[in-house]
């Protein structure tokens, strides 16, 4: 079953710069200023640095991304967003703690209202495998949002769910979803692999069929309609699926495997 991806969410803030520090006493000037009081200016602005961790943070370089988010922090702690996205490069540098006390941070700093603030502390959750925290988590995401039904949000809810084995839960979430976005994709092929999950594979593969109808280049669902195809016998079928997902996905997350099983079949 692919795993939720992290979305990140990187907001842009006001351009900030720190003063050097100044004194207003009145005392003779001596020819050394004391060096403790004398504060540096940086070199770069707090958002040049926030900048460079996005910068860093789009191309996976996580420790860069940390570096320059801390590097910003120390001059600016009321930047929410700042303290998402370092929590956002800490959950993929695996550093789970980290990141949820980061999130903490986001919320102190004026982030409480903000609804990816709580989507990605769900997604935080959902990585370390605590799935009833990160519904909970996804839940209050719309809850500051007023409410309203979001469908990044509702698929999420309904892998944890999916996780948690409790599947009417999960089917609710993502048929609502899929009402919302009658055009996606995704939430018809979540509802195959939650029909495969409770040992539905025809149930499944019609999912998968629908899918292919809406858009006939999404790869995750050849490839999983081929493992449900080599499950039942269908071979011949099940090569076709996995080839069919390298020509759309040569480079994608299950490329090796889907290469594997079209080879192994294709053998017998």
């Amino acid at each position: 079953m692919p795993s939720q991806r992290l979305r990140a969410l990187l907001i842009g803030g006001a351009f900030l710069m720190c003063a050097p520090g100044c004194s207003s006493s009145n005392a003779a000037k001596s020819d050394e200023l004391p060096t403790e009081e004398r504060v540096e200016a940086p070199s770069i602005s707090v958002q040049e640095l926030v900048l460079r961790g996005n910068e860093a943070l789009d191309a996976r370089q996580w420790d860069e991304a940390i570096a320059a988010y801390d590097e910003a922090l120390a001059v600016d702690q009321q930047r929410w967003d700042v303290h998402m996205n370092r929590a956002i490069a800490l959950t993929f540098a695996l550093r789970y703690d980290d990141a949820i006390a980061a999130i903490g941070d986001a919320l102190a700093a004026g982030g409480q209202d903000e609804p990816q603030v709580y989507f990605n502390l769900g997604n935080i959750y959902q990585e370390r495998g605590l799935y009833q925290n990160a519904v909970t988590a996804y839940r209050a995401s719309m809850a500051v949002d007023g409410d309203r039904l979001d469908v990044d949000t509702l698929l999420n809810i309904g892998a944890a769910y999916m996780f948690l084995r409790a599947y009417p839960q999960s089917r609710q979430a993502l048929e609502k979803a899929a009402e919302l976005a009658p055009d996606d994709p995704r939430p018809v092929h979540s509802l195959g692999i939650l029909a495969f999950s409770e040992e539905k594979p025809d149930e499944a593969l019609e999912h998968y069929n629908e899918v292919r109808a809406l858009d006939p280049n999404y790869a995750p669902a050849y490839f999983n309609q081929g493992f449900i195809l080599a499950t039942l016998g269908e071979n011949e079928e099940a090569a076709r699926a996995f080839e069919r997902y390298l020509e759309l996905a040569p480079e994608g997350p299950y490329a090796t495997r889907a290469r594997n099983q079209a080879n192994r079949l294709r053998r017998r």
